[in-house]
């Protein structure tokens, strides 16, 4: 069995010319958005030194891809998701030039930032669901769970790279010029994939666009368990992957450091996410993935209380390094389920019912921003972390309840 499974990740890695350009043209897109990210969060806490501020900008992104996420997604499944993924890489690239310029003759760049969070936020509802899809009809049958391991694998060992690229350029050549590097990498993946574009024989949704959203998240809020699943995704958004969004404030507040302090942070949690998808390849049995999650987000809600406790960097980058795991892990679990549970013409907008349920994140950065700003950002942390833990004994009864 041991020699089958690496068979299957050879020919996925070396074989299969489909996969090998989508995860190409994928490691440079992914690499744009961690260094956006990076940038954007770090240039609106220090022209407002405010962390609700600051997590304003990601709750503005979260909120733009709920909203567009079912048409954009369907848009995938209907039109195409690789010439979706190409238009989108070319429009982002010439959005980013103009935001680097504005932020670089107006250093009140408040209002920009946003308006950059809510391009993220539809630029991303459009990418992931078109990317997923493409993964998973890019493979055979019994390859599905090891090519969605390998993609959520290639992101997170891509934010290694976006993270230290991102926080290098901005010290050595201003946050101005690593703006422009994300958006050059995001058009490099376009052209990739524009290049490869003839690899791909997509199947589109034939069905009228309106029916196929109402189809897609039908079948997806329709059964129990992917419900619960989902529902419980959201709560682990709001109260878990909140620590992201903190990465800038705890850099600045807690370890009392610079962006090159950040950049080693969000790095630690790439690293984590990439060797907690590698644990993951030993999952066979795509049944056991509620008991998975519960387990997963226990151990994300011990780590994130643990980061509240101390103020040493050493440790900051350890606990870091084991939520950066558990998010990774987390969502690779729920995108396969997802994923292997709906037919092949509508897998991007199954992922669109994933984005409606996580874009409650916006609940939590800004509750989250307001009590650091009002209380303390160690009490937020302690409170994230401690619901998170609660939350997932709640799923964990309902679930083996209804087995």
């Amino acid at each position: 069995m041991f020699l089958q499974n690496i068979k299957i990740k050879e020919n996925l890695l070396f074989k299969n010319k489909k996969f090998q350009s989508l995860m190409t043209g994928f490691f440079f897109f992914i690499c744009s958005e961690w260094i956006e990210r990076l940038c954007l969060s770090w240039l609106v806490l220090k022209s407002t030194n405010s962390i609700f501020a600051t997590l304003v900008s990601f709750a503005i992104t979260q909120v733009v891809q709920t909203i567009f996420s079912p048409f954009t997604a369907a848009a995938a499944d209907k039109f195409g998701r690789n010439k979706i993924i190409i238009l989108v890489g070319f429009t982002r690239f010439f959005v980013l030039c103009i935001f680097a310029l504005l932020v670089f003759q107006n250093k009140n760049f408040l209002l920009l930032a946003y308006i950059a969070s809510g391009m993220t936020g539809i630029t991303r509802s459009f990418v992931v669901p078109a990317i997923q899809g493409s993964v998973i009809n890019s493979v055979g049958e019994n390859q599905k769970i090891t090519a969605m391991l390998i993609y959520s694998m290639i992101m997170r060992f891509t934010g290694v790279i976006g993270s230290l690229l991102g926080g290098a350029f901005s010290i050595l050549f201003g946050i101005e010029q690593a703006i422009l590097l994300s958006g050059l990498f995001g058009l490099i993946g376009s052209i990739i994939l524009l290049i490869k574009s003839s690899e791909f024989n997509e199947e589109k949704n034939s069905g009228n666009y309106f029916k196929n959203i109402k189809d897609g998240l039908k079948i997806v809020f329709g059964n129990f368990y992917t419900r619960n699943l989902l529902l419980f995704a959201g709560i682990v958004e709001i109260f878990g992957f909140s620590i992201f969004s903190l990465l800038s404030s705890i850099t600045k507040f807690i370890l009392e450091s610079e962006i090159g302090i950040l950049s080693i942070l969000q790095t630690a949690i790439s690293i984590g996410g990439f060797l907690g998808i590698l644990g993951l390849f030993r999952w066979k049995d795509i049944n056991k993935a509620h008991s998975i999650v519960t387990v997963i987000s226990l151990i994300f809600g011990l780590s994130i209380l643990m980061i509240a406790l101390i103020n040493n960097l050493y440790l900051a980058i350890f606990f870091l390094a084991i939520v950066g795991a558990c998010g990774a892990s987390f969502d690779a679990v729920q995108w396969t389920y997802l994923q292997k549970n709906v037919p092949p013409q509508l897998r991007s907008t199954a992922v669109s019912a994933w984005f409606i349920t996580i874009g409650l994140g916006w609940v939590g950065h800004l509750l989250i921003g307001y009590m650091s700003d009002k209380i303390s950002l160690n009490f937020s942390i302690l409170f994230t972390g401690s619901i998170l833990i609660c939350s997932s004994f709640i799923f964990f009864i309902i679930n083996s309840k209804y087995k």
